[in-house]
């Protein structure tokens, strides 16, 4: 037969949770305990977004003989995806040729992530900017975006986690996002200001310069913002 706590059943329980982080000797602590373990259990199995996609190609590479490991570095090329330089790449064809809605749905992942890392770019250099940028602050921006512009993608697939991948100046990395493109910035603004050689003495005497450390200061904190937040 169910219970129903009295007031004094909640206060002692309250009182044994501010004592100690161990509940004991409360009403409710083996329902409690008991919940928190199904609660992190719930998510340590909750499936990721790309569960499905892992799924799917998981099972069509299995029917074609496919094995992973190793891993697969899924790029594009110009007929479309491929595993390029990879020996398995004739069995990956005929695979995608008899799964078409899994050559999109991976081609979407793409798509997905090449979208999103534009619009990172756009924001942070439209924070950048700001409402009434100079002519030579508009031209810098200009210029750190095209050297930004990335279209060269892959995936990456080990067996149990796949992911977009982009072309950087070392190999595959990670899609850059807003805080990839902050610090970038930041980098590429304080190169900016060496290279045209204005110290820190004569900027603080010239309005447009002291426009520009406040661009610093700015970039700084929004990059101390974007750690606290991954922290």
């Amino acid at each position: 037969m169910l219970r129903v706590a009295s007031q004094d059943d909640l206060s002692s329980f309250v009182k044994a949770k501010a004592l100690s982080p161990t509940i004991t000797n409360a009403p409710f602590s083996g329902i409690l305990l008991s919940a928190q373990a199904k609660a992190a259990e719930a998510q340590a199995v909750a499936p990721s977004p790309d569960a499905a996609a892992v799924a799917a190609l998981s099972a069509a590479l299995s029917q074609f003989g496919i094995s992973v490991p190793p891993a697969l570095r899924i790029t594009t090329g110009a007929n479309g995806l491929e595993l390029s330089g990879d020996n398995r790449n004739a069995k990956f064809q005929a695979m995608l040729q008899a799964n078409p809605a899994l050559e999109t749905t991976l081609n979407g992942m793409i798509g997905q992530q090449d979208m999103a890392r534009k619009n990172a770019l756009k924001d942070v250099v439209r924070d950048f900017l700001g409402k009434s940028a100079s002519p030579g602050m508009e031209a810098f921006a200009l210029d750190f975006m095209d050297e930004e512009k990335n279209d060269t993608y892959s995936l990456s697939f080990n067996g149990a986690n796949i992911g977009v991948d982009e072309m950087g100046s070392k190999g595959w990395q990670p899609v850059k996002d807003t805080k990839d493109f902050r610090a970038d910035l930041l980098a590429a603004y304080t190169k900016y200001q060496v290279t045209h050689a204005v110290t820190v003495e004569k900027r603080k005497d010239e309005d447009d310069n002291a426009q520009n450390l406040g661009i610093k200061s700015k970039l700084a904190e929004a990059l101390k913002k974007d750690d606290v937040a991954a922290s």
